[in-house]
């Protein structure tokens, strides 16, 4: 049941026969109303614009504005168009009531009209005003409850979306994407995908004695003012870094081999910019070396429920490893399989050459190692271009065991670039095998260790 809020509530009488408006006065008095008397149109709508009656009884036939006009006025004004209005009437016809309901007009009264009709009438819509005023409220808290809801999602959503970017840090995005994940929430122990990916290996040469020379606070802003610079051109070229492992940094490309190589490239560029500032503030030059295989992976979820991260388990990932390895051992600044080679779209584009057969231990197959040198210095590069057809030659002797002549070619290179480590460790193998013999299952092959 509704409220008593009657005491509250202003009824505006309208009519230009003051016995009609005496006896609507009379019937409404004593009831907890407050009467407002009007005797013409126009004094109903200065009344009605100023006090805003909860209910208006209005009469048709007035002289210069009748009762519809007043009724299509007080509708056409937003402050009072939503003011019921009864129309209290001589007028019976049914089209008359049709056009005053049509008007706006909540009911018609026909004159002489029953105190006790009106008194119920007024009551009936009163109700319903106060209802529809009720509902109103109720829709205005709603709308602002709403629009307080939709401020605090908006807020959850972008505090959400922070928390993912900060997570990114921790575990790349592309990671998540590989196994189909849309954030780090949807994450579960056990989530694995296979898929073929070139990984990388990069570290900085000469680490250890580099950093013998440091605080161990000035070690790490050395290591992230390197990574500053190099960490960028791996997510330049559509690949991701999977971990730091203190100097260097383990990255997949998921995409294509060209992406590695040519990332590979670019951080030696970053490099070679870096070394630039730091000669002009005093520190040594630094240098890296790359290495790359392409191969199946498992990209995966491990750990317990309490404590997870994401990993990659797979061959290919040692032997880039060793790849890297290996480029401090020739002195070249990437290093990479036969595989990957081949998986170039244009291998020709690339300065390479073939430097090894290697196979690590426990593995059944050797790899054929070549060093991509777009990455060198200049003056590196030239040289190395001039030398390559006797450096490949001096390779084929050695492999076919006519290590008398490969080594002339090996000389030949070193004559025009002395500091061509490969060169000089291929010379020497061939001296020793001549003064030594070679072993019966010699097959050229180095054997690495398996980290």
């Amino acid at each position: 049941m509704m409220p008593d809020n009657s005491a509250a509530e202003a009824i505006l009488l309208v009519d230009d026969n003051p016995t009609n408006l005496q006896l609507l006065f009379e019937t409404l008095d004593g009831r907890g109303y407050k009467l407002l008397i009007a005797k013409d149109g126009k004094t109903a709508l200065s009344i009605a614009g100023k006090a805003h009656p909860n209910l208006i009884l209005l009469d048709i036939m007035m002289p210069e504005i009748d009762g519809y006009e007043v009724c299509r006025q007080l509708k056409a004004d937003p402050a009072t168009a939503e003011i019921p209005v009864i129309f209290l009437s001589a007028l019976t016809d049914t089209t008359d009531k049709v056009h005053g309901l049509d008007l706006g007009a909540v009911d018609y009264v026909t004159k002489p009209f029953q105190p006790d009709e009106v008194i119920a009438r007024v009551n009936t819509h009163l109700t319903v005003y106060r209802l529809k005023q009720a509902l109103d409220e109720k829709n205005e808290e709603l709308l602002e409850a709403n629009d307080l809801l939709e401020e605090r999602v908006k807020k959850r959503t972008a505090q959400l979306a922070e928390l993912n970017t900060a997570y990114e840090r921790f575990v790349p995005r592309e990671f998540l994407g590989l196994l189909k994940k849309e954030s780090i929430l949807e994450v579960e122990l056990g989530d694995q995908i296979a898929q073929q990916m070139t990984v990388m290996f990069s570290d900085i040469r000469g680490w250890t004695t580099i950093s013998e020379e440091m605080s161990a606070q000035e070690s790490f802003n050395f290591i992230n003012a390197f990574l500053n610079r190099v960490s960028p051109v791996i997510n330049a070229h559509r690949g991701f870094i999977d971990n730091f492992q203190g100097d260097g940094m383990m990255a997949l490309f998921p995409e294509s081999t060209d992406d590695a190589v040519q990332a590979a490239i670019a951080m030696h560029v970053a490099v070679a910019e870096y070394n630039q500032d730091r000669q002009q503030n005093g520190f040594q030059p630094i240098g890296i070396g790359v290495g790359l295989h392409i191969g199946d992976l498992m990209l995966g979820i491990i750990g317990h429920a309490e404590r997870m991260q994401g990993t990659v388990v797979a061959d290919a990932v040692n032997l880039a490893s060793r790849l890297e390895g290996l480029t401090r051992v020739y002195g070249s600044s990437i290093s990479i399989s036969e595989p990957t080679l081949s998986q170039f779209k244009d291998p020709d584009q690339y300065k390479h050459r073939f430097v090894d057969k290697v196979q690590v231990k426990g593995k059944k197959d050797p790899v054929s190692v070549h060093e991509v040198f777009d990455g060198d210095p200049p003056s590196v590069i030239e040289l190395k271009e001039q030398t390559k057809e006797n450096f490949e030659q001096g390779l084929c002797l050695y492999y076919d065991r006519k290590f008398s002549e490969a080594s002339v070619k090996f000389n030949q290179v070193l004559e025009k670039h002395p500091e061509d480590r490969a060169a000089r460790i291929y010379l020497k193998r061939s001296a020793n095998y001549m003064v030594n013999g070679v072993p019966d299952d010699w097959t050229g092959v180095e054997i690495l260790t398996q980290k």
